[in-house]
């Protein structure tokens, strides 16, 4: 990864790759304190309804809230849809897409271990990655995990999978690549997660992930005023025992993450990914993905560039991560379908 080569549209991210969290009450997990002038408390979870009467979100720009066209089996395509495939399709030697992992092509689950993309998306990404000019699955899961559940190994495609928000990724030869700097931050990590292990409550469960951290509690028992009460506590010790040791907190899905500052996020590794590139799309569907969407903002500025803002929906998606996109899939499955009606489109594309 530290190969990767240097971006032709600027590298100042619109928020720092971590910003430092703050709790906006009691029983409300930690947010970012801003960026760039856009609100990140977007922790709150968006409906159906709310979309609805969101004012102007989904007929602004002819999004696809219920996912007509990938949702089902019928492959009948919104404008926006049939926008996006040819978009992708026109120069796919030139075309990149890039998405993350949990929550986008694969469902979220309680017990993260367990997770598992779609039917039909890995085929799809692999097959993808053989016509385009770059496929990457970029997430917070190690990259490890995802080379095993990307099945690398099986498939050998050009399959990129970046772990850890780009600070490590899974080489084809089957290595861990690192980003400069991050292998002595290990130790560290040792020490935050033993102290982690003693502080927190019971329930909340804390994931090694080699270079970085997760702390947990989707999957605890309770539920209601008790599970906003386990997540505010679970949240402040996050946040205390990482900044005792100059990790950096970002915030998840009943989750809190840290890593090692070294200014890398997915907006960085978009960045980096489209410099030889005339188009490219991202899905997403946490937070951390808003990065990656302001990434393309910025190459939209470059002349002849033209790219796509895909948020895949669920009860909990950002209310940001709604505004901010040029089409919206509802959920993994929908996701995985567009997937495989884009992958079909190439496959019996001329050339």
């Amino acid at each position: 990864m530290s190969a990767w080569a240097s971006p032709r549209a600027p590298t100042t991210a619109s928020c720092a790759a971590f910003l430092p969290l703050r709790r906006l009450s009691p029983t409300t997990p930690w947010s970012c304190t801003g960026c760039a002038g856009v609100s990140c408390a977007g922790v709150a979870s968006v409906t159906r309804a709310q979309l609805s009467s969101a004012d102007g979100i989904e007929s602004a720009r002819n999004k696809s809230w219920r996912g007509e066209g990938f949702g089902g089996k019928e492959t009948r395509l919104t404008t926006s849809e049939t926008e996006t495939l040819e978009l992708l399709s026109q120069d796919p030697r030139r075309s990149g897409l890039f998405c993350d992992f949990d929550g986008t092509i694969a469902p979220i689950v309680r017990d993260p271990e367990t997770s598992r993309p779609v039917p039909g998306a890995l085929g799809a990404l692999h097959e993808l990655a053989r016509n385009m000019a770059v496929v990457a699955v970029v997430s917070g899961r190690s990259a490890a995990f995802l080379a095993d559940r990307l099945e690398l190994a099986r498939y050998r495609s050009p399959l990129r999978a970046i772990g850890l928000h780009g600070l490590e990724e899974w080489a084809p030869e089957g290595t861990l690549r690192l980003r400069p700097g991050l292998a002595a931050w290990r130790p560290t990590i040792e020490l935050v997660r033993a102290e982690l292990l003693a502080a927190l409550p019971k329930g909340v469960r804390v994931e090694d992930k080699g270079y970085g951290i997760t702390v947990h509690w989707r999957s605890a028992s309770a539920t209601g005023g008790d599970l906003d009460a386990l997540a505010a506590t679970a949240s402040d010790i996050v946040g205390e025992i990482g900044a005792s040791y100059g990790l950096l907190a970002r915030l998840g899905k009943a989750s809190v993450e840290l890593a090692p500052p070294l200014g890398i996020d997915k907006g960085v590794v978009v960045t980096e990914l489209c410099e030889a590139l005339d188009s490219a799309a991202y899905l997403g569907d946490d937070l951390g993905d808003l990065l990656a969407f302001r990434a393309l903002d910025r190459f939209r500025s470059v002349p002849g560039f033209a790219c796509v803002k895909i948020t895949v929906t669920s009860s909990e998606v950002p209310g940001e991560l709604l505004e901010e996109a040029d089409l919206v899939l509802s959920g993994p499955s929908a996701a995985g379908r567009f997937l495989e009606v884009l992958s079909g489109r190439l496959r019996r594309s001329p050339g």
